[in-house]
């Protein structure tokens, strides 16, 4: 008990997720570590406990923020959690962060650590667009709210790693469609856990958005290119100057086994480069370069045969 009256305490909203279990190791040393999670969970492993939330209840959101001084929000709705559900992911987002925003008022949170996404200039993608909205919704209350943008997060378990790990394995030849000339900046998924907990441990009473990238940007066909030669691979891209959204989601989902309900949003997201805003960007030195990050993913990928929990059907929440 003495433990917990010494540390802060921090609720992590997508405790369970890619980014989440990574945090556990690295938070729990200062603060007193809750976990959020739609189901029971015996084992918390680095979390000092887990509590079973429905975020799209008022009630039980304030419920289970009870004590808390900081709160790290990690929630996507990317899948319908019921084919009785008839919202968009769109819709579940904005549900969730305004209970979450407004619990965590009422309960006197003092900050938000949001991941959300990089945001191009111009048009956005309902995907993108759906992140600016949960970024706006989680301001919305008072409380301060720290916003990391980030693109593609490179890790071995992230679901966004393993399309592309699974592209790139199943197929020697790869029709490339006109949106794998748009940049992208990756990022490490260690170097984002880095940065959640800087912003965790060095809190602030003002909201703020950071974009959080690796120093370069390169297109999605090259990364590709990269990720076949990280598997010590050879793959030949030949370039289409054509391939609808359409067909480029039932090309993607056929290939790597990913549902169409997430395939779709990212790549109506990959036709706008996907790059750190020069005004936003943390100091990117001490990140993992793309030939970096993607040797440690493919490490980790070949470590453990278990799918991503995104690939498993129709689950409500990834990160």
């Amino acid at each position: 008990m003495s433990n917990r009256r010494t540390k802060p305490t921090l609720v992590v909203a997508g405790a369970t997720g890619f980014i989440g279990q990574s945090l556990g190791p690295i938070l729990s040393q200062d603060f007193h570590l809750i976990g959020l999670s739609r189901s029971q969970r015996d084992d918390p492993g680095h979390y000092a406990e887990f509590r079973q939330a429905d975020l799209f209840s008022l009630k039980d959101t304030e419920r289970v923020l009870a004590g808390a001084d900081y709160v790290v929000y990690l929630v996507h709705s990317m899948l319908p959690s019921a084919r009785l559900v008839q919202a968009n992911f769109r819709d579940l987002d904005l549900v969730c962060a305004d209970n979450f925003a407004r619990a965590a008022k009422m309960r006197g949170v003092k900050q938000i650590v949001y991941l959300g996404g990089l945001v191009p200039d111009g048009a956005l993608s309902e995907h993108l667009a759906s992140r600016v909205e949960v970024e706006n919704v989680l301001m919305s209350t008072g409380v301060a709210v720290t916003v990391l943008r980030a693109g593609l997060v490179v890790g071995g378990s992230g679901s966004s790693f393993q399309i592309l790990l699974r592209l790139v394995k199943r197929l020697p030849v790869m029709v490339c469609p006109s949106w794998t000339s748009t940049l992208t900046q990756p990022v490490c998924d260690t170097d984002v856990v880095k940065t959640i907990a800087h912003f965790c441990q060095t809190p602030s009473t003002e909201s703020r958005t950071y974009d959080v990238a690796c120093p370069d940007a390169l297109s999605y066909r090259e990364l590709m290119r990269k990720t076949a030669q990280a598997l010590g691979l050879t793959r030949h891209m030949i370039g289409v100057p054509v391939l609808t959204p359409a067909l480029s989601r039932l090309w993607v989902s056929m290939t790597t086994g990913a549902p169409k309900a997430l395939v779709q949003p990212l790549i109506a997201s990959l036709r706008y480069p996907m790059v750190a805003h020069p005004a936003r960007a943390l100091d990117a030195e001490s990140f993992a370069t793309v030939d970096e990050m993607l040797d440690q993913a493919v490490a980790q990928s070949r470590q453990s045969n278990t799918k991503p929990r995104a690939f498993t059907g129709a689950q409500k929440t990834t990160s």
